[in-house]
This record gives C-alpha cells, sequence and structure tokens, in this order.
C-alpha cells in the first residue's frame, strides 16, 4: 500500500473512532441534561436530543412554525410534529396563533421549557468555549483545510 492509500485509510479509522467517541458523548449530553433537569426540579426531560434540539430551536426563534423549525433543524416536517407532541405532553411548549393568521400554529416555551433552553444553552456555550480552545492549536491554514473537510463530510454523510 503506498503512502496516500495508507493515510487515507488512517483516517477512514479515526473517522469511526470519532464516531463512537461522539455517539457517547451524545449519550453524555443527554445524561447531564437530565442530571439538571433532577437538580432543578423540572418535571420531565425529552428523551432524546433531537427533542432538546427543537427546544433550543424554539427557544433561540420563538414563536416559530413547524416549516420553520424543519429547515433550521433540517429534518423532516414529520419528525417536527412528533416532537412538537412530545414537548407539548411535557409541558415545556405551547401553541400560538398570530393575530393576522388564524391558521399557522406558533411555539412558544413555557416557563419550564425557558429553564430547559437554559440549562442546555449553558451546557452549549461552555462546550464551544472548550471547543474554540481547541482549535487555538491550528493555525489559519489548517483551520481552512478542516473547513472544507467537515463540509465535504457533511455532503457525503447527506449524500449517503
Amino acid at each position: 500500500m503506498d503512502y496516500p492509500d495508507r493515510i487515507k485509510s488512517i483516517i477512514y479509522e479515526q473517522l469511526l473512532h470519532f464516531s463512537h467517541l461522539h455517539e457517547q458523548r451524545m449519550e453524555l449530553e443527554l445524561k447531564e441534561i437530565k442530571e439538571m433537569v433532577q437538580l432543578h426540579q423540572l418535571k420531565g426531560v425529552p428523551g432524546n436530543l433531537s427533542t432538546i434540539h427543537v427546544l433550543d430551536c424554539i427557544g433561540q426563534h420563538e414563536p416559530i412554525n413547524h416549516s420553520a423549525i424543519a429547515e433550521k433543524l433540517k429534518l423532516s416536517k414529520a419528525s417536527i410534529t412528533k416532537i412538537t407532541k412530545k414537548l407539548l405532553a411535557l409541558d415545556l411548549i405551547h401553541r400560538t396563533q398570530l393575530n393576522d393568521n388564524r391558521k399557522e400554529v406558533y411555539f412558544r416555551l413555557t416557563p419550564q421549557g425557558k429553564q430547559l433552553f437554559e440549562l442546555h444553552r449553558a451546557l452549549h456555550e461552555a462546550e464551544e468555549r472548550r471547543f474554540m480552545r481547541f482549535l487555538d492549536d491550528y493555525s489559519e491554514s489548517e483551520l481552512q483545510t478542516l473547513l472544507k473537510f467537515f463540509q465535504g463530510m457533511a455532503r457525503y454523510i447527506s449524500e449517503r
């Protein structure tokens, strides 16, 4: 095997390793959120990160409708409908309508939803600061290469 093929093989192995580590990290994030919910004595917590990210999207853009949530999170409208039903049942969001359009349903956070939103935001902000410190070890040209790689990976995964 020549050098470029060996490097490609190593990159693929690292991708698999990264995928497993990422899955573990997402499970840890959900566990941390559940622990924070218990600590702050909130009633319920969504069972997966997609649901928490829909809640986060609503909190960032309220009032927001199904279509806009689906577009921002790149999820299907059917998924958003299913997730918003869960969030409604947990009393984390409520439906509202704007005065000029009675057909269109928008979502806003309930007080409990706002608490969970703030807890989730704090976790993400801490993680983002940590990640930015990690990226400080790379030069501008290396960062450009990393960006190109991740953009390509996003295309690769979405085309699969």
